[in-house]
């Protein structure tokens, strides 16, 4: 979002962005002294700036040479720009493996090696007699049942070899994993093998006994135990180094079968591999019944078969050319960042590089094309192939033995066949996921389609993780609860085949049954498996008791099941499910899946049908309507009860939630306040005995898109209107002539709506405050010519020049500035109904850090619609909570210093103009606020960051929404439940020197506070509700008057912060100067002490008598004042 924010960083990649001096210190380490009162100061606004490089007359006119030549024709072929080309090339040397580190982990894996081929052997024993394991050993395998037929014994492997993206050199930082077969000796294997988890147990037995011997090795820093893209059938071994290589690499150890051991045509996804008798403990059946297929069991299987042949297909074609190894490796990123590798099946990066094999065999990628050309191609087949319906294979083969791909698609979600014709690649991913990939592609070649210029960021740079990239998130928890989910469904036959694994069999019946009961309401359906625990084999060294070794985690331990809901704005909110009419057929399948929410409706067109209606009064509600689909077809279908689904869509709505409506964030008021807007403004238009008729009526304040929630408080803020007369030249020439023609203006315009209108007003000279339908609406007339009036300045030789002056630029700000991006902003608001949620709730986490009067309204709103107008890599949210994340995202890293946020409101700002626009700033940089903000009506000057923040105040609030956007999504990421949501909205009070606390008694506010008060204090409110005719008191806030009096007897020795909605706490900062012993003067003795020091009088702070006056000043409203004393000293 926006041009080139300084993301978060991948592990490492790319060095830190810069940002400005940390200000509002004392969030550091305790304990500081007396010097610690001398702070940093905001820095040059020169440093830090990015510069251009200033060349020599003749560097810069010097002729290219041939190599320079050769690499601007290769750019413009192989990358769309010089830029593109650097940071692709600076990405890859960051999480390539250096040289260095290669030696390193090749010596590991000699000793790997050669420590592997001396582990003892063991005499045969039956499979299920496991007594010549040491005491308290413990297979990584759960042998259910424990009775099978075989023998085994250990022997060392008769060949290791290193296999995976290592040797190819596509393995990328910083998470380093070098694969290594153990190829097991044909004596430990029997002819059948394949049958009932045979091979599976001798392979955990395997790893068992070598688990137990290199556990002793002190070469080992740790040994433990994980499995395979999370199959509970395929554990593999862990070794890591000891000392200060623990972190360079994980080495995992693969058994597999001797080549051709396996009869492939045994193994085919039609066939069945464990018996039905033998895994529910019964008889055969004697009816003659076919066994159900086991076509994940044998991919299982067959992918153990096929590891060294993989290896030689990928080095055969990824050998010699560099820019197809560059491309998996920016695909294995571009994977990482989105989360999409993860867990059990995820679309790994050993899938991407057989994807390109597969596209380089079909000559649709070119060995000499570079690493970027590899992605996009990438990722416009992704985008582009659906393999949930048409399936690729790398077999050229004809052989008609081979199973055909119609067989694969019977049996698998997703289909990519290697080089065998025998074995699906994409066995173990999801159709959801999948979806999910093809889904990401379709928005990144959108995004590089665009030719961005931060396109290579937003790509590659920025993370993704679900919490934030999906409107409503769920966990299932515990997951014991899905065992009874596939009995419910009947999934036997997928048991059988999982070995077991109920979370991966009832995963696809779970998924399929959600996306149907959302139809419409949803865009796309995800879910995040976390992968296996490790399991620990004693640490590092040989346990010293039973205790120490774990068992294997059970399928229920393996955390919680999370799915996304990314929603479609347009159908989230109907309450209305329309099914058949009644006598048709569909009308028993709608009731049969609705259950009894399913009733017979008639409707307006006098048809009869059947409908399921949700119960949902306010907007809030809903925006949750999927909450209680979820939760009734999971208690209808799956008999997974409303306690076990934890589901989090909103609860970040109760801060703002009305006072008045509890289950309302604000939408209907909002409405409601809009009508009256524009009832207003037709009255206006008609009003008759004006001089002058009304030629336009302007909103000029946020309640025309941001909600109500300062209306529903108990002394809602007046709305602004701007009303424009026709032009006349009876207006005087004068400034102050016209400021008092505007007030007679004022005065008649009440008297005529309280006389034609009966309505209830309120003139003063520069406003007229009007009550309508209980809403109080400030109108301000405007005269077109007074801005350009408050220009002319006249020489003392009577020359008149224009000049900008502070009133005319408030004034035009006011008049012209103001309405136009109230207009567009409300036409966001249309287009996107979450807006309203996110930008209150970015204001309300603002002001309750305290920092909100150094941010306006509308910079706080335009921040808010960055995040819908320009998404990528995400789309427009469609919730107030995921649209809250970003904006901490967004605040926290994007590069307030080097980069102006441009906020393209109506698509007005063409690609040029906006190139223009970063060119001016960098020019200006120097002259422009430090927050810098461009609308198509304010591309130079940012006016509504002109008066603030600071540098400090800005840098305080990105460390404020870096700390706090972590905390927040691992409590919404909480199987358990988000615990107290409110924890972020609290303010930092260790970081200020003095706090004011206030009574509550004469706080207007009170109940808008962040923690709702037990009991409030409200005077003068109507004992009945609803609209009233008399005027509300308007802009009594003591706590705001206070203030002020503060700023303007101390503005100089401190920095003042207060919560405006509720808060009971004034922050008090000295400022960095005002400890500084300044001369004697008898003029500025305010505030100050004199005191003699090295002979010369000296004026410091006072600091008791200005402790003492902070509460004299607010007698009756100052509870107490706490000075921080170990915080500061004179």
């Amino acid at each position: 979002m926006g041009p080139a924010p300084a993301g978060e960083q991948l592990c490492g990649a790319i060095g830190e962005p810069e940002v400005m001096e940390p200000a509002l210190e004392g969030t550091g380490k305790e304990g500081k002294k007396a010097s610690s009162r001398k702070r940093t100061l905001a820095e040059p606004p020169a440093k830090g700036l990015l510069q251009p490089v200033k060349l020599s007359r003749a560097e810069l006119y010097k002729e290219p040479t041939n190599e320079e030549l050769n690499h601007l024709r290769e750019t413009e072929i192989l990358f769309h720009s010089s830029l593109l080309r650097l940071q692709v090339e600076e990405l890859l040397k960051e999480v390539r493996l250096s040289e260095k580190k290669k030696d390193r982990i090749d010596a590991f894996l000699r000793e790997v090696n050669q420590r592997v081929v001396r582990v003892p052997s063991v005499p045969e024993t039956e499979l299920t007699d496991q007594a010549w394991l040491p005491a308290g050993v413990r297979v990584p395998l759960h042998q259910v049942p424990y009775a099978v037929k075989g023998c085994f014994r250990f022997l060392p492997p008769a060949q290791v070899t290193v296999v995976g993206s290592y040797l190819l050199g596509t393995c990328i930082r910083p998470d380093i994993n070098v694969d290594v077969a153990l190829t097991m000796p044909r004596e430990i294997l029997q002819d059948k093998d394949g049958l009932n988890q045979r091979y599976f147990r001798k392979r955990a037995l395997y790893l068992a006994h070598l688990a137990h011997h290199l556990a002793q090795d002190p070469l080992f820093g740790s040994v433990c135990f994980s499995y395979t893209n999370g199959c509970h059938l395929k554990p593999s071994l862990l070794l890591r180094p000891r000392g200060k290589d623990e972190r360079l690499v994980t080495v995992r150890l693969h058994p597999c079968p001797p080549p051709d051991f396996f009869r492939p045509c045994r193994l085919l996804p039609t066939k069945n591999n464990v018996r039905s008798a033998w895994y529910r403990g019964q008889s055969p059946a004697g009816d003659g019944s076919p066994e159900p297929p086991t076509p994940h069991y044998n991919t299982w299987v067959l992918q153990d078969t096929a590891l060294e042949s993989h290896l030689q297909l990928l080095s055969t074609m990824l050998g010699s050319a560099q820019g197809l190894k560059d491309g998996v490796a920016l695909l294995k990123v571009w994977l990482r960042q989105r989360e999409l590798d993860k867990g059990q099946g995820g679309f790994t990066g050993f899938l991407v590089s057989m994807l390109v094999v597969f596209l380089v065999s079909t000559h649709k990628i070119h060995t000499t094309m570079s690493g970027y050309q590899v992605l996009r191609s990438v990722l416009q087949f992704l985008a582009t192939t659906d393999l949930t319906v048409n399936g690729i294979s790398l077999c050229l083969s004809s052989d008609p033995s081979l199973p055909a791909l119609a067989d694969f698609h019977q049996a698998f979600s997703v289909v990519f066949l290697d080089s065998s014709g025998r074995l699906n690649l994409c066995a173990d991913v999801t159709a959801s996921t999948y979806h999910q990939v093809q889904y990401e592609a379709r928005l990144s070649m959108t995004l590089l389609d665009s030719r961005a210029d931060d396109g290579f960021q937003l790509l590659l740079m920025t993370p993704k993780p679900m919490i934030r990239a999906f409107d409503h998130v769920l966990h299932l928890h515990p997951l014991s609860r899905l065992q009874a989910a596939c009995h419910r469904l009947k999934l036997w036959p997928e048991l059988q085949d999982n070995g077991g694994d109920y979370v991966s069999a009832a995963l696809g019946p779970l998924t399929t049954l959600l996306e149907q009961g959302l139809g419409t309401r949803l865009k796309l359906l995800a879910h995040s498996r976390p992968p296996v625990p490790e399991v620990s084999w004693a640490g590092s060294r040989v346990p010293r008791d039973t205790k120490d070794i774990q068992d294997p985690p059970k399928h229920k331990d393996s955390g919680s099941l999370t799915l996304g809901l990314l929603l479609r704005p347009e159908g989230l909110t109907s309450v209305l499910e329309l099914g058949p009419e009644a006598d048709q057929p569909e009308a028993a399948k709608f009731r049969q899946f609705w259950g009894f929410r399913s009733e017979l409706r008639r409707f307006q067109d006098g048809a009869i049908r059947e409908a399921v209606v949700w119960e949902a009064a306010s907007m809030s509600q809903k925006r949750l309507i999927p909450h209680q689909v979820v939760t009734h077809l999971l208690a209808l279908h799956t008999d997974i009860p409303e306690t076990c689904v934890h589901y989090v869509g909103g609860p970040l709505d109760a801060l703002i939630q009305g006072l008045k409506q509890t289950s309302s964030t604000g939408e209907e008021a909002l409405a409601v306040a809009v009508c009256c807007y524009d009832d207003l403004s037709r009255l206006l238009w008609g009003l008759e005995g004006l001089p002058l008729t009304v030629s336009a009526v302007q909103g000029a304040h946020p309640v025309r898109y941001n909600g109500a929630g300062d209306l529903s408080s108990d002394q809602p803020p007046p709305s602004m209107m701007v009303c424009h007369l026709e032009g006349s030249g009876q207006w005087p020439q004068d400034a102050e002539a016209v400021q008092r023609v505007r007030a007679a203006f004022q005065l008649r315009l009440a008297e005529l709506l309280t006389q034609q209108h009966g309505l209830q007003c309120r003139a003063t000279a520069t406003h007229t405050d009007v009550l309508k339908d209980g809403f109080v609406f400030r109108i301000r007339v405007a005269y077109q010519r007074e801005p350009q009036i408050l220009k002319e300045v006249q020489s003392p030789e009577g020359m008149i020049s224009l000049r900008d002056t502070p009133a005319s630029l408030r004034l035009e700000r006011d008049t012209r500035q103001l309405p136009l991006l109230t207009s567009a902003l409300h036409g966001l608001q249309q287009q996107h109904p979450a807006f309203s949620g996110v930008a209150r709730l970015a204001k309300r986490w603002v002001r309750a850090q305290l920092l909100g009067e150094d941010f306006t309204d509308e910079s706080l709103d335009l921040v808010a619609a960055a995040l819908f107008l320009h998404p990528e890599p995400f789309t427009p949210p469609s919730s107030p909570q995921v649209g809250f994340l970003r904006f901490l995202y967004l605040v926290s890293t994007f590069d307030w210093k080097n980069n102006p946020l441009i906020v393209n409101l109506n698509n007005e700002l063409t690609v040029e103009e906006q190139v223009e626009i970063r060119s001016g700033f960098l020019a200006a940089r120097t002259q422009l606020p430090v927050m810098v903000i461009v609308t198509p009506q304010d591309r130079k000057h940012s006016v509504w960051t002109q008066d603030g923040p600071s540098a400090q105040i800005l840098q305080q609030l990105v460390v404020l929404a870096a700390e706090a956007l972590p905390m927040l999504e691992k409590q919404l990421m909480d199987p358990q439940g988000p615990g107290d949501i409110r924890t972020v909205f609290r303010p930092p009070l260790d970081i200020y020197d003095v706090l004011i606390r206030l009574s509550p008694r004469h706080i207007p506010r009170h109940r808008q506070a962040v923690d709702s008060p037990a009991a409030s204090f409200c005077r003068g409110l109507l004992s009945q509700p609803g609209p009233s005719s008399l005027m509300p008191v308007l802009g009594y806030d003591p706590p705001q008057l206070y203030l002020m009096q503060l700023r303007e007897a101390f503005g100089d020795l401190a920095l003042f912060f207060y919560d405006q909605h509720g808060g009971e706490v004034i922050g008090v900062l000295w400022k960095p100067t005002s400890f500084q012993p300044q001369p004697f003067k008898a003029s500025s003795t305010k505030g100050r002490m004199v005191m003699s020091r090295g002979g010369e009088l000296v004026m410091v702070p006072n600091v008791e008598a200005i402790l003492e006056d902070f509460a004299v000043l607010g007698e009756g409203l100052v509870q107490t004042v706490e000075a921080r004393s170990e915080r500061w000293t004179v």
